[in-house]
């Protein structure tokens, strides 16, 4: 039963992390001109970030997917503090760069800290 949740986990992650990657690399209209409001809290080139943002993703989704299916504790442990390190950038940029924050944004990012803090955990466990 522990391994089913541990890979609806993974798999959410991987979905979540993947939909949120494509759009972003393609240049989707919508993805674009949420970067350009980051642009001037953060004095970064808005095409820049958005790229390094997608990539980001798209490689946490696919670490998080070798996890899955090697079980490496290690890789496991980078894959979810590299979760919970995007996930509480994503909640700073959304309080302090985004003029209002988008509650379905802060949802999605708090639930994944919380997957990503979950796994940490577990993985801690066990160790002992």
């Amino acid at each position: 039963m522990q391994n089913i949740k541990y890979q609806i986990i993974n798999i959410i992650t991987i979905l979540i992390m993947t939909f949120f990657a494509i759009p972003k690399l393609l240049g989707k209209p919508q993805s674009v001109a949420g970067f350009k409001q980051f642009e001037n809290a953060i004095h970064l080139n808005a095409d820049f970030f958005r790229i390094f943002t997608g990539i980001s993703e798209l490689g946490l989704a696919i670490l998080v997917l070798v996890f899955a299916f090697n079980k490496n504790i290690t890789i496991g442990k980078l894959a979810f503090s590299f979760l919970l390190i995007t996930m509480i950038t994503a909640l700073g940029l959304e309080f302090f760069a985004r003029p209002e924050p988008k509650l379905i944004l802060v949802i999605i990012a708090v639930v994944l800290a919380l997957f990503a803090i979950y796994r940490l955990r577990t993985f801690n466990q066990n160790v002992k």
